[in-house]
């Protein structure tokens, strides 16, 4: 019989990290939802390991992925965190189960929570408007294919990008995969529902209509699609162009 995920947890840190100075259990097996395929996701604060690191374990009946990092260089992962909008360390650190050592830890994880509740940086103009004529290139990509195949993953691309969107526009955190739809099902329900419905209109039925509403509907309060004008690195200035 298999242990619980919090009983395998401290086993797994006694017999693998015995001089870690702290530990916190974090993930879907904390935070609720943990499906038959969950793993164990693991921080720790280890000062006598060679640099920091990431690595898949097996023990005691569990998958478990191990996070190690020290004093010196958790900031730099934080930072990535915040510049790359997914708070994944953010969050295994704030709503994560110590496991021991709170006393090391306990201001690194007030970190975490002042970073997230802070928010993600907003978007440049530059960045706005490089995800405006990609999202428009990709739709006309999808709607111009005659290849089921490719359309498969033109949208499959083009959900990331529309969720991403959504997001970083509104000022919320994004993720990758799964969490991608979850934080946007979080910050707007309405929204994720819609965007669900227009994909299984493609995925189901091989309409595009209810996409391309979505993505109109989605870009329009930020100056809709941009084709026209869009340039990236040094403007070279104007030139002439014939009738």
């Amino acid at each position: 019989m298999s242990l619980s995920g919090l009983e395998a947890a401290q086993r797994f840190v006694n017999m693998r990290f015995p001089q870690s100075e702290a530990a916190i259990l974090a993930g879907s097996i904390v935070q609720g939802g943990a499906t038959p395929g969950s793993d164990l996701d693991l921080v720790l604060f280890d000062d006598s390991q060679f640099g920091p690191f990431r690595k898949t374990y097996r023990a005691f009946g569990w998958i478990i992925e191990a996070f190690v990092l020290n004093r010196d260089t958790y900031r730099y992962f934080f930072d990535q965190a915040v510049e790359s909008a997914i708070p994944s360390l953010l969050r295994m650190c704030s709503e994560g189960i110590v496991l021991h050592g709170h006393e090391h830890v306990a201001a690194i994880i007030k970190e975490a929570r002042h970073d997230l509740d802070a928010g993600p940086p907003a978007w440049s103009i530059q960045e706005l408007d490089r995800s405006r004529y990609e999202i428009g290139e990709t739709l006309t990509d999808l709607e111009c294919t005659a290849s089921r195949a490719e359309g498969l993953f033109i949208t499959a691309k083009l959900a990331g990008m529309l969720a991403e969107f959504a997001l970083r526009t509104g000022g919320f955190w994004i993720g990758d995969g799964k969490w991608l739809q979850r934080s946007l099902k979080q910050s707007d329900p309405a929204l994720a529902e819609e965007l669900y419905e227009a994909l299984e209109a493609y995925y189901r039925l091989d309409r595009t209509e209810p996409l391309s509403a979505f993505v109109q509907k989605l870009l329009e309060p930020f100056g809709g699609f941009l084709v026209e004008g869009y340039a990236e690195g040094d403007d070279p200035g104007e030139e002439e162009t014939g009738p």
